[in-house]
């Protein structure tokens, strides 16, 4: 999920209030409507929020720069907590029960749409354009979803925004998942913490202190021995497990492409340090479909966001095994040439398209040389990689963890692609597959 803009603050003049412009804004749909909030809060990686609407309900979120010393910051600091910023379209929403649009120039020059019903700020809203055919096109398209919007006056509505104040459209603070712990829960994991680490540290940080101390006569300017240049790099590259794209393949298999009046359109993984984090879109694709339908079926610890009346995403997170290149056996150049592209060439009518780039080899780390001067150790052989893309039937990817040995993983990709004539390399489920192979010179 793609982090929440900067927002826009512009101050009312005299009232000691501000009003915020451009959240995102997104349906809550649950029993524990606080906890939603703050939970997607914290995945938009928003700094502040606001809840409002009914009996539908929205959630806005923001995120607010640090650097406005005088601003919410100096509101905290006085002590009375959060400062009274206010969410301009919850307060617009607030300001016209009954409904309405508004395209209202701010006094920047840019132009703001903002539109509510039933005391709801509609999500598609509260978006900030610099350019007016901009947003006359946004404003004309949501009116082709909402021709029964009434319109309300620009300058009425900025001027209503400017006096009116309401606590139910005032931004909240996100606070973090360590600040909500009870004050004793969290000394005591502090406590639990530096009992931990506080061992390990003395042992790390003790044998140079004693050297410091105490140097050996007649050897005062030797250090410690330089490591292997090839054995640092070993250590220090990580590779996938072959059992990991297996998994990560299961779990893209088992998407149903339709499930009651809901399509799939796309599905991804991306490879991070220790997990893989998976997401797909859906459509409605009848008209009976509903968002809480689809909400109710998705697998347990998965998440759902919808956007909101016509798509929906799905997220979910996949354990990595990693491995150092240290622990694994690395194929060399001639083996690569040889064994691991005649297997892709083998495979290569199962998919629709194979690239294997030439090698390139990773950078090989210096050391310290005796007199102060870095020195590169480029006698030495070293690792070199090659990028390595696949894209065919998701079926036809079962075939390769045993035909890849050494491989680290960045991507993987599922698209739709309805086909007339289905053939070995030609499916509904179309997978590409990026990564790197390893091996030694």
């Amino acid at each position: 999920m793609d982090r929440v803009p900067d927002t826009l603050l512009l101050d009312c003049p005299g009232t000691g209030r501000t009003l915020a412009f451009g959240l995102r804004w997104f349906a809550l749909i649950g029993s524990n409507l606080p906890a939603l909030a703050r939970s997607r809060g914290r995945r938009l990686r928003a700094s502040h929020y606001v809840v409002g609407g009914a009996p539908a309900t929205m959630a806005g979120y923001g995120r607010l720069r640090p650097r406005r010393l005088g601003g919410w910051r100096a509101g905290r600091a006085r002590g009375n907590g959060a400062p009274f910023i206010q969410a301009a379209a919850q307060l617009y929403a607030l300001l016209y029960p009954d409904g309405g649009h508004s395209l209202i120039r701010l006094p920047d020059g840019r132009l703001w749409l903002v539109a509510a019903q039933r005391g709801t700020v509609l999500s598609q809203t509260d978006r900030v354009f610099a350019s007016q055919d901009e947003a006359l096109r946004e404003q004309a398209a949501l009116l082709s979803q909402r021709p029964a919007l009434p319109a309300r006056e620009a300058e009425a509505a900025w001027a209503a925004l400017l006096q009116a104040a309401d606590p139910a459209s005032r931004l909240t603070v996100l606070p973090s998942r360590w600040a909500e712990l009870p004050l004793a829960l969290r000394l005591f994991l502090a406590c639990v913490g530096v009992s931990a680490v506080a061992p390990a540290l003395w042992n790390a940080l003790a044998p140079q202190w004693q050297a410091r101390e105490a140097p050996a006569p007649g050897n005062a300017d030797s250090g410690p021995p330089p490591q292997d240049p090839y054995l640092v790099l070993l250590q220090t590259t990580a590779a996938h497990v072959p059992s990991d794209l297996n998994r990560v393949m299961a779990g893209l298999g088992k998407l149903p492409i339709q499930v009651r009046g809901w399509a799939l359109s796309r599905a991804h993984c991306l490879a991070e340090t220790r997990q893989w984090t998976c997401s797909a879109a859906y459509v409605r694709a009848h008209p009976a479909a509903t968002n809480q339908t689809l909400h109710a079926l998705r697998p347990v610890g998965w998440d759902v966001s919808f956007q909101p009346m016509e798509a929906a995403t799905l997220s979910w997170r996949i354990p990595s095994g990693q491995a150092w290149l240290a622990d694994l056996s690395l194929p060399t150049r001639a083996q690569v040439d040889t064994e691991l592209v005649t297997a892709l060439q083998r495979l290569q009518p199962a998919f629709s398209a194979v690239v294997l780039a030439a090698a390139a080899p990773l950078p090989m780390p210096a050391q310290p040389a005796a007199n102060g001067f870095v020195a590169a150790h480029s006698d030495q052989a070293g690792i070199r990689r090659r990028v390595l893309t696949l894209r065919g039937p998701l079926r036809s990817f079962v075939l390769l963890p045993g035909a890849i040995p050494v491989a680290r993983w960045s991507r993987l990709s599922l698209e739709i692609q309805p086909q007339p004539n289905p053939g070995l390399a030609a499916s509904t489920l179309i997978a590409e597959l990026h990564g790197e192979l390893y091996e030694q010179e």
